[in-house]
């Protein structure tokens, strides 16, 4: 695919109970793991059912998990983070939020400012 622009949709699919009760997601949502390459699909431009079915068959069901729901954002306010968005296929679609800082302790504070910007939507299905 080509370049991810600012105005691109993004989904990061939550598989842990990872929100309160409130609706909002929680910031461990967002936490990077290890390699600091977090895994999110690109969704401009796709019908809301084909998003659920992409996290389903591509995230939950390979790690027999269940899809609690998804965060939804645009590529611009994860740069606006000092982070990126690249594509890295395959699957299809998908893509790493990269260039965390060193510091997990400023990670985490980057973390809990997606998690505030994200719009969670939790799967009824």
């Amino acid at each position: 695919m080509s370049p991810i622009s600012s105005s691109e949709n993004l989904s990061r699919f939550i598989l842990e109970n990872h929100t309160r009760k409130d609706g909002s997601v929680r910031w461990q949502a967002f936490k990077p793991p290890r390699d600091l390459r977090l895994s999110v699909f690109r969704t401009s431009d796709v019908a809301e059912a084909d998003i659920w079915d992409i996290g389903l068959r591509m995230v939950a069901e390979p790690q027999d998990k269940i899809l609690v729901g998804k965060a939804d954002l645009i590529a611009l306010v994860v740069r606006n983070h000092g982070l990126d968005v690249v594509s890295q296929e395959p699957p299809e679609r998908h893509a790493d939020i990269i260039n965390w800082p060193a510091r997990e302790e400023e990670r985490s504070e980057i973390a809990m400012k997606l998690a505030r910007d994200a719009h969670f939507t939790r799967n009824d299905n």
